[in-house]
């Protein structure tokens, strides 16, 4: 063979080589990728830290934070690889279990994936949320975190009443609340053809927001049952760029409980509270963030309390510890068997404007 030719083929086999960094079929693994995911809490506000300690919840021994807390503490972890050059998923999920703690005390997770040398990107994300779902898994730049729109008979009992200067309008989408999703993405891994064994470490941070709801209220003795609806939110989150989607825009229903802030001035401490998950404020919203407090008394009544959110969001206690504590409203809710006078004071209803509803929300 000339000299010419024989370098003609060695410059081939390496073009070859290159190629197949990132073409190799995973279905014939060459190494053994170990996934470790450092879950790092540290970061998420109002969840571990940050709590308003000030506040009881009337007949419960439970924090209102501690549901939130435990979502942060996942027993399982599903891994993605995509190809960095398209985008596209290259195989089957894997689910990774083991777990352990590091040093500082954050939960580790450790898996084995059997993958061909060449180049990936990792998407990793804790697998056990039935309330926050995931779609769009073949591409990187699709895959969705979201949560499903609550039922069009209760999207109709909140929506019926409607404020004239702040509107919840009919066609506005309604969704549950989301869970904490844990999320890592690791960019563009190198797996070298001769390497046996590669350890990727990744940190996984939550993609939804945490925050404390707080309203006075009078009358607390009168009311069997509430929820709040806060609209101008993000829907859902793009998580293989962890970009929150903005428009439209969308509401989240979540349950409040009654309760005591003994940081309150005055003889009446009684608040109707609540600490909820989003998938985040859209920042250029503004007018468009409205909590509406839906209450059913004590007779089945439903009675609704709109609120303008715009101040509260963009409050030092907001920014600081993500506390929405709206003090310039009261919400007044009449005993049942007396009807209110027109133009009383506050948020309070004509109880002749709302049909008799049963509630379904024990307090």
């Amino acid at each position: 063979m000339s000299k010419i030719m024989r370098n003609i083929l060695l410059a081939t086999l390496v073009i070859l080589s290159v190629a197949g960094c990132h073409r190799r079929p995973l279905e014939d693994p060459s190494s053994a990728v170990r996934i470790r995911i450092k879950v790092n809490v540290k970061t998420v506000t109002n969840v571990n830290t940050n709590i308003r300690t000030s506040v009881s919840v009337y007949g419960s021994t439970e924090s209102l934070w501690a549901p939130k807390v435990k979502q942060l503490d996942p027993g399982t972890m599903r891994v993605l690889v995509y190809d960095p050059y398209t985008e596209k998923k290259l195989q089957p999920e894997t689910f990774i279990s083991e777990a352990g703690f590091d040093e500082e005390g954050n939960k580790v997770f450790n898996g084995t994936l059997g993958i061909s040398h060449g180049n990936y990107n990792f998407l990793v994300y804790n697998f056990d949320t039935p309330t926050t779902q995931v779609a769009y898994l073949e591409n990187e730049e699709s895959i969705l975190a979201y949560t499903d729109e609550i039922p069009e008979d209760l999207k109709t009992k909140y929506t019926k009443t409607k404020a004239e200067d702040q509107p919840i309008t009919d066609d506005i989408s309604i969704r549950y609340e989301p869970e904490h999703l844990l999320v890592a993405n690791e960019k563009n891994v190198r797996i070298s053809p001769h390497d046996t064994l590669v350890i990727v470490k990744t940190e996984a941070f939550t993609v939804v927001d945490t925050y404390y709801l707080q309203v006075r209220i009078v009358g607390r003795q009168f009311a069997s049952s509430a929820t709040a609806v806060i609209s101008g939110l993000s829907p859902s989150n793009k998580i293989g760029l962890n970009e929150r989607t903005v428009d439209p825009s969308a509401a989240v229903i979540f349950d409040m409980v009654q309760g005591r802030d003994e940081a309150l001035a005055g003889e009446n401490k009684d608040v109707l509270c609540a600490v909820f998950n989003t998938f985040g404020k859209i920042p250029e919203v503004t007018s468009d963030l409205l909590v509406t407090f839906n209450i059913t008394d004590t007779a089945g009544n439903l009675l609704q309390y709109p609120v303008n959110l715009d101040k509260v969001f963009d409050s030092e206690l907001c920014h600081l510890y993500h506390w929405l504590i709206i003090d310039d409203y009261i919400i007044e809710v009449p005993d049942p068997g007396t009807k209110p006078t027109p133009g009383g004071g506050g948020f309070q209803p004509q109880v002749d404007d709302w049909v008799e509803e049963e509630g379904t929300m024990v307090l």
